[in-house]
């Protein structure tokens, strides 16, 4: 099992943005993507998405490839290009996650 993390720097004014992108869940189906777990969170000037399963780096850029259109969204929100991190933040508060705990 692989954990793969990356994080995005927002631009200033944009979490709104950011946070209405996220909450609608990703493009793709993760199941069908072969992960076993995909979360999206933020904080007030990052984005950060998780991705889980066998292979969960080269899954996570199969998929930015596939829905290039969807990843170009977020060219005038964000400053730069993601970056791997090794966890997301405490702080940081989850908009979406894969699969969903029903259990709260």
């Amino acid at each position: 099992m692989e954990r793969y993390v990356v994080a995005t720097r927002l631009k200033p004014g944009a979490a709104p943005a950011a946070e209405e992108l996220l909450s609608a869940g990703p493009p793709f189906d993760p199941g069908e993507a072969g992960l076993s777990a995909h979360a999206a969170y933020i904080s007030n000037d990052y984005v950060f998405l998780v991705f889980e399963g066998e292979a969960a780096h080269a899954t996570a850029l199969q998929l930015a490839k596939e829905h290039v259109i969807e990843v170009s969204r977020w060219q005038d929100i964000v400053w730069e290009l993601p970056s791997v991190i090794a966890d997301v933040p405490a702080d940081a508060r989850c908009l979406y996650g894969w699969p969903v705990d029903r259990s709260e």
